[in-house]
Protein backbone atom coordinates (compact mmCIF):
# COMPACT_ATOMS: atom_id res chain seq x y z
CA UNK A 1 0.00 0.00 0.00
CA UNK A 2 1.45 3.23 -0.62
CA UNK A 3 1.74 6.32 1.42
CA UNK A 4 -1.37 8.06 -0.28
CA UNK A 5 -3.70 4.75 -0.06
CA UNK A 6 -2.58 4.39 3.26
CA UNK A 7 -3.74 7.86 4.05
CA UNK A 8 -6.70 7.26 2.02
CA UNK A 9 -7.54 4.42 4.63
CA UNK A 10 -6.58 6.30 7.77
CA UNK A 11 -8.87 8.76 6.79
CA UNK A 12 -12.05 6.32 6.06
CA UNK A 13 -12.17 7.53 2.42
CA UNK A 14 -14.72 5.17 0.50
CA UNK A 15 -12.89 2.78 -1.63
CA UNK A 16 -14.30 1.74 -5.09
CA UNK A 17 -12.83 -1.29 -7.66
CA UNK A 18 -12.01 0.57 -10.95
CA UNK A 19 -11.56 -1.92 -14.15
CA UNK A 20 -9.37 -0.56 -17.09
CA UNK A 21 -9.79 -1.89 -20.27
CA UNK A 22 -7.02 -0.99 -22.60
CA UNK A 23 -5.29 -3.15 -25.96
CA UNK A 24 -2.62 -4.12 -24.03
CA UNK A 25 -5.26 -5.86 -21.80
CA UNK A 26 -7.32 -5.38 -18.29
CA UNK A 27 -6.32 -3.83 -14.94
CA UNK A 28 -8.11 -3.41 -11.71
CA UNK A 29 -6.97 -1.47 -8.83
CA UNK A 30 -8.71 0.93 -5.83
CA UNK A 31 -9.72 4.41 -6.00
CA UNK A 32 -10.61 6.27 -2.89
CA UNK A 33 -13.78 8.77 -3.48
CA UNK A 34 -10.86 11.25 -2.48
CA UNK A 35 -8.18 10.65 -4.51
CA UNK A 36 -7.98 11.45 -8.46
CA UNK A 37 -7.99 8.27 -10.74
CA UNK A 38 -4.88 9.39 -12.43
CA UNK A 39 -2.72 8.82 -8.98
CA UNK A 40 -4.37 5.55 -7.88
CA UNK A 41 -3.78 4.13 -11.27
CA UNK A 42 0.24 5.35 -10.65
CA UNK A 43 -0.23 4.41 -7.15
CA UNK A 44 -1.34 0.68 -8.51
CA UNK A 45 1.61 0.62 -11.18
CA UNK A 46 -0.03 1.71 -14.39
CA UNK A 47 1.08 4.04 -16.29
CA UNK A 48 -0.82 6.76 -17.57
CA UNK A 49 0.52 9.79 -20.02
CA UNK A 50 -0.16 12.84 -18.46
CA UNK A 51 0.89 16.76 -18.66
CA UNK A 52 -1.13 19.37 -17.47
CA UNK A 53 -2.77 17.66 -14.20
CA UNK A 54 -5.88 19.95 -14.73
CA UNK A 55 -8.16 18.24 -16.84
CA UNK A 56 -7.74 20.95 -19.70
CA UNK A 57 -4.72 18.69 -21.84
CA UNK A 58 -6.36 15.84 -22.52
CA UNK A 59 -3.36 13.50 -22.57
CA UNK A 60 -5.21 11.83 -19.86
CA UNK A 61 -8.49 10.99 -21.28
CA UNK A 62 -10.36 7.60 -21.25
CA UNK A 63 -13.88 6.55 -21.96
CA UNK A 64 -16.18 5.97 -19.06
CA UNK A 65 -18.22 2.62 -19.72
CA UNK A 66 -19.66 2.05 -16.59
CA UNK A 67 -19.95 3.88 -13.20
CA UNK A 68 -20.08 7.43 -11.17
CA UNK A 69 -17.93 9.80 -11.20
CA UNK A 70 -17.01 13.56 -9.98
CA UNK A 71 -15.24 15.76 -12.58
CA UNK A 72 -15.16 18.85 -10.71
CA UNK A 73 -11.38 18.83 -10.19
CA UNK A 74 -11.37 19.97 -13.96
CA UNK A 75 -10.58 23.46 -15.22
CA UNK A 76 -12.89 22.54 -18.35
CA UNK A 77 -16.32 20.48 -18.04
CA UNK A 78 -18.22 20.37 -21.12
CA UNK A 79 -21.58 18.52 -21.04
CA UNK A 80 -20.98 17.36 -24.98
CA UNK A 81 -17.81 15.33 -23.23
CA UNK A 82 -19.97 14.17 -20.06
CA UNK A 83 -22.94 12.93 -22.68
CA UNK A 84 -20.37 11.14 -24.64
CA UNK A 85 -18.44 9.09 -21.65
CA UNK A 86 -15.66 11.05 -21.91
CA UNK A 87 -13.08 11.66 -18.47
CA UNK A 88 -9.83 13.22 -17.80
CA UNK A 89 -8.35 10.83 -15.43
CA UNK A 90 -6.26 13.59 -13.69
CA UNK A 91 -9.44 15.40 -12.53
CA UNK A 92 -11.85 12.81 -12.18
CA UNK A 93 -12.90 10.85 -9.08
CA UNK A 94 -15.03 7.99 -8.05
CA UNK A 95 -17.71 7.66 -7.08
CA UNK A 96 -18.66 3.81 -7.64
CA UNK A 97 -17.11 0.97 -9.32
CA UNK A 98 -16.25 2.03 -12.38
CA UNK A 99 -15.40 0.63 -15.69
CA UNK A 100 -12.87 2.47 -17.80
CA UNK A 101 -11.92 2.19 -21.46
CA UNK A 102 -8.87 4.07 -22.25
CA UNK A 103 -6.42 3.82 -25.87
CA UNK A 104 -3.65 6.09 -25.11
CA UNK A 105 -3.67 7.49 -28.53
CA UNK A 106 -7.04 6.87 -29.72
CA UNK A 107 -9.16 7.94 -26.96
CA UNK A 108 -7.43 11.43 -27.21
CA UNK A 109 -8.21 11.34 -31.12
CA UNK A 110 -11.00 10.49 -30.37
CA UNK A 111 -11.88 13.36 -27.71
CA UNK A 112 -10.45 16.40 -30.07
CA UNK A 113 -12.67 15.24 -32.90
CA UNK A 114 -15.42 15.15 -30.54
CA UNK A 115 -14.70 18.86 -29.50
CA UNK A 116 -14.41 19.95 -33.14
CA UNK A 117 -17.21 18.77 -33.93
CA UNK A 118 -19.80 20.43 -31.12
CA UNK A 119 -17.27 23.35 -31.65
CA UNK A 120 -15.48 22.88 -28.07
CA UNK A 121 -12.41 24.19 -29.29
CA UNK A 122 -11.97 27.95 -27.34
CA UNK A 123 -9.17 29.37 -25.66
CA UNK A 124 -9.80 30.11 -21.68
CA UNK A 125 -8.54 33.33 -21.93
CA UNK A 126 -10.50 36.26 -22.89
CA UNK A 127 -10.01 37.91 -26.14
CA UNK A 128 -7.42 40.35 -26.76
CA UNK A 129 -5.68 38.65 -23.49
CA UNK A 130 -2.47 36.67 -24.38
CA UNK A 131 -0.97 33.34 -22.52
CA UNK A 132 0.92 33.22 -19.94
CA UNK A 133 2.24 29.90 -21.59
CA UNK A 134 5.61 30.06 -23.30
CA UNK A 135 7.35 27.28 -25.47
CA UNK A 136 9.05 24.74 -23.05
CA UNK A 137 7.33 25.21 -19.83
CA UNK A 138 4.95 21.85 -20.04
CA UNK A 139 6.51 18.07 -20.89
CA UNK A 140 4.53 15.40 -21.14
CA UNK A 141 5.41 12.78 -18.59
CA UNK A 142 4.68 9.37 -19.11
CA UNK A 143 5.24 7.08 -15.82
CA UNK A 144 5.72 3.50 -15.96
CA UNK A 145 6.09 0.50 -12.98
CA UNK A 146 9.34 1.00 -13.27
CA UNK A 147 8.86 4.95 -12.21
CA UNK A 148 8.01 3.74 -8.77
CA UNK A 149 10.39 0.62 -7.75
Amino acid sequence: MTERQARAHAGGATQFRIRLERPDGIYSFDGAADEYLLYAMIDAGIGSPYICEQGWCIACAARLLAGDVDRSGALTVYPEDVEAGFVLLCSTMPRSDLVLRQDERQTRRDMMQHRIEHNRLARAYPPGARSRFRRGRAAARIDTPDDHS
